[in-house]
């Protein structure tokens, strides 16, 4: 991977003071002096302060947590007012369609009503008159067929008068034979067998213009049958019609009256939701009230916390100044073991320069590589090799030297720590959090504590703060700095971490 160089913000350095060691060191063969009243007492305060500082370090962490959290939870919060102002914007988005559902379902209800009506009106009496007609058309129906059962009567009494004549007429034939038989005896008979025969001609002639006349009317008369038979059919159908008509008018009221109730239900729905509108709107009024409180919360916490790194600053200094008076304070003699050795690292480093083993430009490199996969991101410069070789005997030796240390380890100017104890210095695994705690090796500590110590360029620094382990675990802890002098250059500082 191609090598990925860090953007360092350089800080204000102040100059180095004259003195190279703290005043507490003593010329050897020089007796212990005894301690005076007033030596004590300063002693007593600084124990107390350190007390204090870490306490106040402690607070200074824990309010830094909760304005963290507090930022957590106003982000949610804004989060919160937000879903419920779409909340309400959707209810009343749905109140106004319900609204607007309401009033066509009032339309349409008010139209079907009127429709309903008017129809209704219209098939009644277009029923009563289908009714009507169907009435006189079976009337007729039944008239025709009588007068047909009339017409087929007197086409058959047609037929028997033809039938009389025809046997008139062979009378009448007969009687003139007859009458010609007897002579002048039988005139007399062959003048009525004459007359007889002229009426049963006369008959037949008549009986025949009757029956055409009859099988015209009787034609005439069937086919007025069928055509009132059909309209009687026609007007039949016209009634069943009209019924199911009938049955569609109710179902049309259905339909009406579920539309009324629909109506109900939106109205039932709408009333629900104007006053869901109006609790989201109350909701969000507060939420956004509770925000501005939790906003006024974190500045309040802001400011804590600026007041508590001051009061950090003037206990640490107060500190420092105590162990550089020439006082015998608890840090005396682990200010001189750190002095001691960051001057052993400078001598390492310098003794390796000059024969050559590397340069002054890999020993302050800056080019900070990400190593792939690590978490927490771990780096590579082109010194870490060398300070995996020189500095574990020095760093091992003086952690075993003093149950107060919890670790001590050099870092560069950056806040880069390529080499840690052993103890803290673990092949990452797939936990960040075991890793936290367990791979402190190969990272950047750019904290204010971390750049603090890594640019220091006082004889020593002495600082209290939050050792994060990882998982929400903190350890208040003191952090005792050394610079290291490269060549008259400042390659960064020794720092050792100290129980409180």
């Amino acid at each position: 991977m191609q090598a990925q160089a860090l953007k360092v913000v350089a800080l204000p350095q102040e100059p180095a003071p004259a003195a190279s060691a703290p005043a507490a060191t003593l010329p050897a063969g020089e007796a212990v002096p005894v301690e005076t009243g007033a030596a004590r007492a300063v002693r007593e305060i600084a124990e107390r302060f350190g007390k204090l500082g870490a306490e106040i370090t402690d607070v200074a962490g824990r309010i830094v947590d909760v304005s963290r959290q507090l930022d957590g939870q106003t982000s949610g919060l804004r989060r919160v007012v937000g879903a419920v102002d779409q909340v309400s914007h959707a209810n009343n988005a749905i109140q106004q369609a319900a609204e607007g559902a309401q009033a066509a379902a009032s339309a349409v209800r008010s139209g079907l009503e009127r429709v309903t009506g008017s129809v209704k009106l219209g098939l009644n009496a277009a029923q009563t008159d289908i009714e009507t007609l169907s009435d006189e058309a079976q009337s007729m129906s039944q008239a025709l067929a009588q007068a047909v059962t009339d017409a087929h009567k007197a086409r058959a009494s047609s037929d028997a008068i033809q039938a009389i004549t025809r046997e008139i007429q062979l009378l009448a034939i007969n009687a003139g034979v007859e009458a010609a038989r007897s002579g002048e005896a039988g005139r007399g008979f062959a003048v009525i067998a004459a007359a007889v025969k002229a009426l049963a001609e006369q008959t037949r002639e008549a009986t025949a213009a009757s029956a055409r006349q009859l099988d015209m009317l009787v034609r005439a008369v069937d086919g007025l049958a069928r055509r009132s038979e059909d309209n009687a059919q026609t007007a039949r159908r016209a009634i069943d019609g009209s019924r199911t008509i009938s049955s569609q008018i109710g179902e049309l009221d259905s339909f009406g009256r579920s539309v009324v109730q629909l109506i109900g239900e939106i109205e039932a729905i709408s009333q629900p939701t104007r006053e869901n509108a109006a609790a989201c709107t109350k909701a969000g009024q507060d939420l956004a009230a509770l925000v501005a409180g939790v906003d006024r919360s974190t500045e309040n916490l802001e400011r804590a916390a600026q007041r508590t790194d001051a009061l950090v600053a003037i206990s640490e200094g107060i500190l420092g100044s105590i162990a550089a008076s020439g006082v015998r304070t608890a840090q005396s003699e682990l200010i001189a073991a750190a002095v001691e050795t960051a001057g052993s690292i400078a001598t390492l480093f310098e003794q390796g320069l000059a024969r050559g083993e590397f340069g002054l430009a890999d020993l302050f490199d800056e080019s900070y590589t990400p190593i792939p996969g690590s978490d927490p991101q771990q780096y590579l410069t082109r010194f870490v090799a060398l300070t995996d070789r020189l500095l574990p005997p020095l760093q091992e030796k003086l952690l075993a030297s003093n149950d107060r240390i919890v670790f001590c380890a050099a870092v560069d100017r950056n806040g880069f720590l390529p080499t840690h104890n052993r103890k803290y210095a673990q092949p990452q695994g797939s936990d960040p959090v075991w890793n936290n705690a367990n791979c402190r090796n190969r990272r950047i500590f750019d904290d204010r504590t971390g750049l603090a110590a890594a640019r220091n360029r006082k004889p020593f620094l002495l600082q209290s703060y939050r050792r994060d382990m990882g998982g929400g675990e903190f350890l208040v802890m003191e952090d005792l700095s050394v610079p290291i002098m490269v060549k008259g250059r400042h390659w960064g500082g020794f720092r050792i971490g100290l129980k409180v």
